[in-house]
């Protein structure tokens, strides 16, 4: 296989802290790494809240194209809000460049904490 992605569940918050150890480099890689992601989230009956630590996470240049069509797909069909954290300078430009191509989530954060305190912010202003 050529990556993987931690998974952990924050009770105490409901979100899921999810950590890719990926490079992307096909269509092929792509779609493992979507179908990483489904199996894993499906298993929730609902969109969950999400952060996304991308320390060890690496997109080659020439399928930014298609992965920002599997990002946007993952991020509508699966997340409710999520943050991004650490991605590198290419990753972020990807990510950046998906949710607008795309009308996808592109919130980063400094640290998972950060993003925690996002997510819980964005449901307060909806009464959650």
């Amino acid at each position: 296989m050529p990556g993987r992605i931690e998974f952990t569940y924050d009770a105490a918050n409901d979100i899921v802290l999810a950590v890719p150890k990926w490079t992307i480099r096909s269509e092929q890689d792509c779609e493992v790494w979507f179908n990483e992601w489904a199996a894993h989230l499906s298993k929730y009956g609902h969109k969950v809240d999400c952060v996304v630590v991308l320390d060890d996470f690496h997109i080659d240049a020439g399928i930014a194209g298609e992965w920002g069509e599997y990002r946007a797909k993952l991020n509508n069909a699966y997340f409710r809000y999520s943050y991004r954290v650490h991605a590198d300078s290419t990753v972020k430009l990807f990510i950046k460049t998906s949710g607008v191509r795309f009308n996808a989530a592109t919130g980063e954060a400094a640290t998972v904490e950060d993003g925690i305190a996002g997510i819980l912010d964005a449901r307060k202003k909806v009464g959650r």
